[in-house]
């Protein structure tokens, strides 16, 4: 073994005892920065968190189908001085299995190294102007908004290098504006998770492409009684221009509507080389029965496939984060039937989502489903034990043969 592998060795297991000895002190209900952060000189905020992760493929490497990381997120968000804060986030994560490479499963399961400033920003509240939910904020920021969205189904959330000006001072209405240069990825594929530019994080939309970012708007309408209004439009350079939205009408205190729709098409470099065009549209029903929330849907796409969902930008759709995409519920021509359940047992969290995709035959070979169940467990106020396991099934045609999938991870999180 090698200087730089006995490094890197020692390291894994130094990261993994330090997990180890947060998991037994885990019965500590306060917070270990607590004392700190009461000084006033800011908030910090850690946590370990150890992910297990097996995915089988039909055709997958049987060496490659599985991996365990530990890691590490420490964060900090600054007081706020003349309307001026700032905020920073450091993820590190190594796979814990010492006699194997670093990069194990990384196509398949994206569960590897990572290393990485994932939010750096500064922020400039207008307080002085009288608004005093009106705010600037440039860097490497976390997003959960009707475009981007953080997805952290793996050891790191989704980020973006963006400028954005948000202001909530306006009765019923949030606005969002700003121009996003870089994102960094959910992924691990490809050092998914590395801050890329969108021609690369959009393959293949952005193939030729050379897309200095996404200038992005979005608005959040809530003025009349039981709606909710949701707009966006965003405009890759080079690549597309999306233009969606979503609606909620709730009808009694139990029951709900919900739409969804988006329009995607090519523009500038793209648009030449290759075009496309696709559509978007979602209508579900809400039901709260008893402690579950049941939600039947319909999702469509037409034309081409979407380019914004899980692997690329991530999007607020009502599909929410599936975990293994099997059926192909972004593909063009596809149409999704679905069956949403939510419920919490004490403090226990469950979810359920179940779906049937019949596929446009002349483009895929196959009709798919797919079934994810979520299962969060709260131990302590700051350990917490989520189990996250999800089956796909292809039914072949046109001579194609059936294939299965499954997927499984196991996160246990310690909160300082």
């Amino acid at each position: 073994m090698n200087p730089a592998q006995g490094n890197f060795v020692m390291m894994k297991r130094t990261l993994l005892s330090v997990l180890l000895a947060a998991l037994c002190t885990g019965a500590s209900a306060e917070s270990l920065l607590k004392p700190v952060n009461d000084l006033g000189y800011g908030t910090w905020n850690a946590r370990l968190q150890t992910l297990s992760m097996y995915r089988d493929v039909e055709g997958a490497k049987v060496d490659t189908a599985y991996s365990t990381t530990a890691g590490l997120l420490i964060g900090y968000i600054s007081p706020e001085l003349a309307g001026f804060s700032a905020g920073a986030t450091w993820i590190y994560v190594e796979p814990v299995d010492a006699t194997r490479d670093s990069n194990n499963g990384k196509t398949l399961l994206s569960n590897g190294r990572v290393n990485i400033l994932n939010e750096a920003w500064v922020k400039y509240r207008f307080e002085s102007l009288g608004l005093t939910n009106t705010y600037i904020k440039a860097g490497r920021q976390v997003m959960n908004g009707e475009l981007f969205r953080s997805d952290e189904i793996r050891q790191k959330p989704r980020s973006i290098e963006a400028v954005q000006l948000t202001t909530k001072d306006i009765p019923n209405l949030s606005l969002t504006a700003g121009h996003a240069f870089r994102l960094s990825n959910v992924l691990d594929n490809e050092d998914g998770w590395r801050f890329n530019d969108f021609d690369e994080v959009l393959v293949p939309q952005g193939n030729g492409c050379g897309s200095p970012g996404i200038s992005w708007g979005e608005a959040v309408f809530t003025g009349v009684t039981n709606l909710e209004v949701a707009l966006y439009d965003a405009y890759v350079h080079d690549i597309a221009n999306v233009t969606g939205g979503r609606t909620r009408y709730a009808l009694t205190d139990s029951t709900a509507l919900l739409g969804y729709f988006q329009h995607a098409d090519s523009v500038q470099t793209a648009d030449k080389i290759a075009p496309f065009n696709s559509d978007m549209f979602s209508l579900a029903f809400e039901q709260k029965a008893g402690g579950v929330t049941f939600e039947p849907g319909w999702f469509s796409v037409h034309g081409d496939d979407m380019i914004f969902h899980e692997t690329t930008t991530g999007l607020n759709h009502p599909l929410g984060a599936p975990l293994l995409i099997y059926s192909g519920p972004f593909n063009g021509g596809s149409d999704s039937a679905y069956l949403k359940a939510t419920s919490k047992i004490g403090k226990t969290a469950l979810y359920t989502l179940y779906s049937y995709t019949w596929q446009d035959h002349s483009r895929h070979a196959f009709d798919g489903q797919e079934i994810n169940f979520f299962v969060k467990h709260p131990v302590t106020d700051s350990l917490s034990v989520a189990v996250k396991v999800g089956a796909g099934y292809r039914e072949g045609c046109r001579g194609t043969e059936d294939t299965t999938a499954t997927d499984a991870r196991l996160f246990v999180t310690y909160n300082f």
